[in-house]
C-alpha cells in the first residue's frame, strides 16, 4: 500500500472538505435569499479561542459550565463582520463569469430552451443549486443587471424620432397650398428674421424640404406669417399645441428642431390670449428645459443652429419671464459671451444683429436684479447712488449696441431702438415705489425722475404709433411687452405726481397740474396706439379679438384711456384745505378742472360712444393698471 506524506493527506482532506461545500457556495451566489446557517462555534468561544462542543440547542458545554450567554452568529452575518464587502463582489463576479458559460453550453445543449421550460432534473448544476433558485435569474438578467449597474441613471433614454412621424401635414391635408407654404417661409426669411434672428432658415430652403425635414419648425413658421386674420389660425395653433403636448410632454422628445420650432412660437406668441400667460410661460419653461437637456449650455463645439437657439433661448425667457413677474432661470456666463463672439464672425448678417439684443437684455437682468434687491430703509440716497450707476453703465452699454445699429435693416433698428427707450423708461422706475421716498416724497429728484418717466413713456408709445404697418405686423411678443408698460407707466407717473403737487398749498399747483396733464397727453397718444397696433387685427370679430393677445391689449388700453380722466378729477378735486383759504384753493380747484376738461376728456369722438353714462365705478384701476405695469 502507498503511503502518502501527512501533509498531502491534510491536503486532500481540505479539498474533500471544500468540495463538500461547493453546493452550498454555488447556491449562495445564484440565490442569495437562501436561508443562512449557523456558525459551528458559539460567540464566546470564538473569543476565547476555547473548544466548543454542543451540549443542547443553542447552548455549548463551556457556556453552561460558566453560565455565560451562548450565542451562535449566523454565517453571512460573520463574513460580513470580518470581510470587507468587495471581496464578496469579487467572488461573485468571478462565479457569475464561470456560471454565464456553463449555462450558455447548457442552452445549446437543450436546444436553446427558455430557463423557465428547460427540464432542471436533468441539469447537474441546478440540481446542485437546489429548489430554491429563482428560474428567472439566468445569464441574460445577471448581464443586464451588470450593464445597469455602469450607469448612475435609470429608465428609459428619451425618444429621439417623433410619434406624429408620417403623419400629414396641413399641406398634404389640402388645407395650405403649396404655393402659400412656398409664400410664407419666404416671407419669414424675409420680413420676420431681422427682428428675430436666432432662428434662421437656409438660403435656398424651400417650404417642401423643411416641412419634411423639420415639421414642427414648418407649422411654427407658417402660424407667424400667415396673419391672425387667417382663418386656419385656430387649427394650426391646436396643430401646433399637439406637437408639444405628444412629443414634448408625453414622450420627453428633446431636439433641436422642437427648441427652433418653440422659440419662432414664442417670440410671436400671440393667440390665446390667457390671463396671467399661464401657457406662454409654460412653453418658454419647455425651451429652457430642452436646451439643458440637449446639453448646450455646455456643449465645446455647438454649431451654428444651436448658438442661435442658446442666445434666442435666453433672450426670450429673461425678456418674458422678467415681465410677466417670474423668477428669470437663465443667467449671462462665459458661454453666453463665446456664442456672441463665435456667431458674429458668420456670413449671415442677421447673426450681428444678435449682439445689440443680448446685450440691452442683459443689461435690463441686471437692473431687474438691483431693484429686486433694494431696502425701503436705504430711501432717497440710496434711489440716486442706484440710478447713477446704472446710468453710467448703461451708457457703456449703448455705446456698444449703437455700432451694429447702422448696419441693421430699419425694422431691426426700431427693434432695438424701442428696447433702449424702454430701458430709459425703466432706469426711472425706482420714483414710483412710494416705499423709498417716505421721508421725502416730494423732493426734486423724484419729480424729474416721474417727468422723465412720462417722457420716456411717451417717446416709445409714439415709436410703436409710427411704426410701418408691415412692421407692427411683425413686432415679438417681447416688443408688444415693452408697448405695454409704457402704456401703464405713464399713467402711473402722472398721478404719483398729482398726489405731490395737489398735497401743496401754494398758487403755483394749477399750473403744475396743468403742465403734468398736458405733457402726457395720455388719452390721445393711447387711443392712437390702439389704432395703429389694431391693424394687425383687421378682418378679425370682435371675439376673435379677445383672443388675440394685441387684440385684447388694445380693448384694455381704450379702458386705460376711457377710466383716466376720471383718475385725475378725484385727485384734482381732493384738495385738502384746513385754513381760512379754503373756499380759494377750492375756486382754483374747479377753475383747474374746466381748464383741463376740455382738452383731457372733452369728447366722445375720443371715447366712442360711452358718452357721460360710463360705470367708472366698476372699473378697479389699479388692478387694470397692474396688467400693464406688474405692480399696482
Amino acid at each position: 500500500m502507498v503511503r502518502f506524506p501527512r501533509s498531502n493527506l491534510n491536503n486532500r482532506s481540505r479539498v474533500n472538505r471544500s468540495l463538500r461545500f461547493l453546493p452550498g457556495i454555488l447556491c449562495d451566489i445564484m440565490n442569495p435569499t437562501i436561508s443562512t446557517v449557523k456558525r459551528r462555534a458559539c460567540v464566546a468561544c470564538t473569543t476565547a479561542k476555547a473548544k466548543c462542543t454542543p451540549q443542547a440547542v443553542n447552548l455549548c458545554q463551556r457556556c453552561a459550565r460558566l453560565g455565560k450567554s451562548c450565542t451562535y452568529l449566523d454565517i453571512p452575518q460573520t463574513k460580513r463582520k470580518h470581510k470587507a464587502a468587495p471581496s464578496r463582489v469579487e467572488v461573485l463576479e468571478k462565479k457569475v463569469d464561470q456560471l454565464t458559460s456553463q449555462l450558455a453550453a447548457l442552452t445549446r445543449q437543450n436546444g436553446r430552451s427558455s430557463p423557465d421550460t428547460s427540464n432542471h432534473t436533468s441539469n447537474p448544476l441546478t440540481n446542485n443549486l437546489g429548489s430554491s433558485r429563482d428560474p428567472e435569474l439566468d445569464s441574460t438578467n445577471i448581464a443586464v443587471l451588470l450593464e445597469v449597474a455602469q450607469d448612475p441613471s435609470h429608465g428609459l433614454d428619451p425618444p429621439t424620432s417623433s410619434i406624429l412621424e408620417g403623419q400629414p401635414s396641413i399641406v398634404d391635408q389640402g388645407l395650405l397650398s403649396e404655393a402659400e407654404a412656398e409664400r410664407l417661409v419666404t416671407t419669414f426669411q424675409t420680413d420676420f428674421v431681422p427682428t428675430f434672428p436666432f432662428v434662421l432658415i437656409a438660403n435656398g430652403e424651400t417650404a417642401a424640404r423643411l416641412r419634411d425635414r423639420e415639421p414642427f419648425l414648418f407649422l411654427c413658421i407658417v402660424a407667424v406669417t400667415m396673419g391672425s386674420a387667417h382663418p386656419l389660425r385656430k387649427i394650426v395653433a391646436e396643430e401646433i399645441m399637439k406637437h408639444v403636448t405628444l412629443r414634448v410632454v408625453a414622450r420627453s422628445e428633446r431636439n433641436l428642431e422642437l427648441l427652433r420650432g418653440l422659440l419662432v412660437h414664442i417670440a410671436w406668441y400671440s393667440y390665446p390670449a390667457e390671463r396671467y400667460h399661464p401657457q406662454l410661460l409654460l412653453l418658454i419653461q419647455l425651451c429652457v428645459s430642452i436646451l439643458y437637456d440637449l446639453g448646450l449650455h455646455r456643449k465645446s463645439n455647438p454649431n451654428l443652429d444651436e448658438q442661435r437657439a442658446l442666445l434666442g433661448t435666453y433672450w426670450l425667457s429673461v425678456s418674458l419671464c422678467g415681465t410677466l413677474g417670474r423668477p428669470i432661470i437663465m443667467k449671462h456666463d462665459v458661454r453666453t459671451d463665446a456664442c456672441i463672439e463665435s456667431i458674429a464672425s458668420t456670413e449671415h448678417l442677421s447673426d450681428r444683429w444678435i449682439a445689440p439684443f443680448i446685450h440691452l437684455q442683459s443689461f435690463l437682468a441686471t437692473v431687474d436684479e438691483v431693484y429686486a434687491s433694494m431696502q425701503p430703509s436705504g430711501g432717497s440716497v440710496l434711489v440716486q447712488v442706484t440710478r447713477g450707476s446704472l446710468q453710467r453703465k448703461f451708457d457703456s452699454v449703448r455705446a456698444c449696441v449703437e455700432k451694429y445699429i447702422s448696419s441693421c435693416p430699419s425694422s431691426t433698428e426700431n427693434a432695438i431702438r424701442t428696447e433702449i427707450k424702454y430701458v430709459e423708461m425703466r432706469l426711472e422706475e425706482l420714483s414710483l415705489r412710494g416705499e423709498l421716498w417716505t421721508a421725502e416724497p416730494a423732493s426734486a429728484f423724484r419729480t424729474t425722475m416721474l417727468m422723465g418717466v412720462i417722457q420716456r413713456s411717451k417717446e416709445l408709445i409714439h415709436m410703436a404709433r409710427n411704426l410701418p404697418v408691415s412692421e407692427i405686423a411683425q413686432m415679438t411678443i417681447s416688443t408688444s411687452a415693452r408697448i405695454c408698460a409704457a402704456v401703464g407707466y405713464m399713467p402711473t407717473a402722472v398721478l404719483t405726481l398729482l398726489n405731490l403737487i395737489t398735497g401743496l398749498t401754494d398758487s403755483s399747483m394749477e399750473a403744475q397740474v396743468q403742465a403734468v396733464v398736458d405733457a402726457a397727453e395720455y388719452p390721445s397718444v393711447v387711443i392712437e396706439l390702439a389704432k395703429a397696433l389694431e391693424t394687425r387685427c383687421e378682418g378679425m370679430s370682435a371675439a376673435d379679438k379677445e383672443t388675440d393677445i394685441v387684440g385684447s391689449l388694445c380693448s384694455k388700453m381704450r379702458l386705460l384711456a376711457r377710466c383716466y380722466p376720471y383718475q385725475i378729477r378725484a385727485i384734482v378735486g381732493s384738495v385738502p384745505s384746513q385754513d381760512a383759504r379754503q373756499d380759494t384753493s377750492m375756486i382754483a380747484i374747479h377753475t383747474n378742472e374746466v381748464a383741463v376738461t376740455p382738452q383731457v376728456w372733452s369728447g366722445g369722438s375720443t371715447y366712442g360712444d360711452l358718452g357721460d353714462m360710463f360705470p367708472i365705478d366698476d372699473i378697479q384701476w389699479d388692478s387694470l393698471l397692474s396688467d400693464f405695469t406688474g405692480f399696482s
